[in-house]
């Protein structure tokens, strides 16, 4: 419905509404299903640059011989170090999700139950992909320094956290020439943020801009939360450019995938893309003990 213009969607909703049965279905499209959270929200992307690739590209990257790079496996697991090569190849790999709906529970829910189970599908694979890039993270940061100390240390911190914790990480990724552009942070140890209040803080106040885990900016830089990331760990990034690529195959892609036989409405819900970090420099891990 999102292709059609308003005065066609106005001329099926009033035909819908001169029967008893287009008016149950009007109801039953309106009635939201009771909820425990909100659909999960990717923020991963915006820590690294995002690129797709061109048909029969391979995502090939040239490096600096003396970084190491950290890079997903193919299998969308394992993380892993690549410092030899002047060249590096970001491996893809696929993040899927497969919902299945029983036509009995179409007619008996009360809601689009199919609408539904692509956006929780679509969730659950965002949730996955930010999983994947924050182990990126974690890996990078647990390095510790190379032969060049080509890796920033981990700052320790006890609770609650301090603006002077903060600028610390800051001043580690800006020696370097690099621009702090993203702070990710649990629920819990933003917590700790939240209060130094608007003297240090510009808090977001667009409930658009909030759906979206942005929710503040500190000297400059975005404050992101999100439930991927562990509590206990906060993670100062480099501008994207500068920082990581994601290369891109496929998009997220729906595709039918029903069973007759099972009498099911099925969808094959999945991406193929790569995560992985070039540059070392560009990351700074807070660790607070609580």
């Amino acid at each position: 419905m999102s292709d059609v213009t308003n005065d066609v969607k106005q001329q099926i909703i009033s035909d819908y509404i001169k029967t008893a049965s287009g008016r149950a279905k009007l109801a039953a499209s309106m009635t939201q299903p009771l909820r425990l959270r909100r659909d999960y929200t990717s923020v991963g992307r915006k820590t690294f640059l995002v690129e797709q690739l061109p048909d029969g590209a391979l995502p090939i990257y040239d490096k600096d011989p003396a970084v190491t790079a950290y890079v997903v496996g193919e299998e969308g697991q394992n993380i892993l170090a690549i410092s030899k090569p002047r060249r590096v190849i970001f491996p893809l790999f696929e993040i899927s999700s497969n919902p299945e709906i029983p036509l009995t529970q179409i007619k008996e829910r009360r809601y689009d139950l199919i609408e539904r189970a692509q956006d929780v599908a679509k969730a659950e694979i965002q949730a996955e992909e930010d999983g994947r890039v924050f182990d990126v993270l974690d890996a990078v940061a647990g390095a510790g320094f190379d032969n060049i100390g080509a890796t920033n240390a981990d700052i320790p911190a006890n609770a609650p956290l301090t603006p002077a914790d903060l600028a610390d990480a800051f001043a580690s990724i800006e020696r370097h020439d690099l621009r702090v552009a993203r702070v990710f942070a649990n629920a819990l140890d933003y917590s700790d943020i939240r209060k130094w209040g608007r003297d240090v803080l510009d808090i977001e106040s667009q409930a658009t801009l909030l759906k979206t885990g942005l929710m503040a900016t500190v000297w400059g830089a975005q404050v992101i939360v999100s439930r991927r990331v562990p509590a206990g760990n906060i993670y100062v990034c480099a501008e994207p450019e500068f920082f990581g690529r994601i290369p891109v195959r496929t998009e997220l892609t729906v595709l039918s995938a029903d069973d007759p036989k099972n009498r099911t409405i099925g969808f094959s819900c999945f991406e193929n893309i790569g995560i992985g970090c070039h540059n070392p420099l560009g990351l700074c891990r807070v660790v607070l003990r609580r």
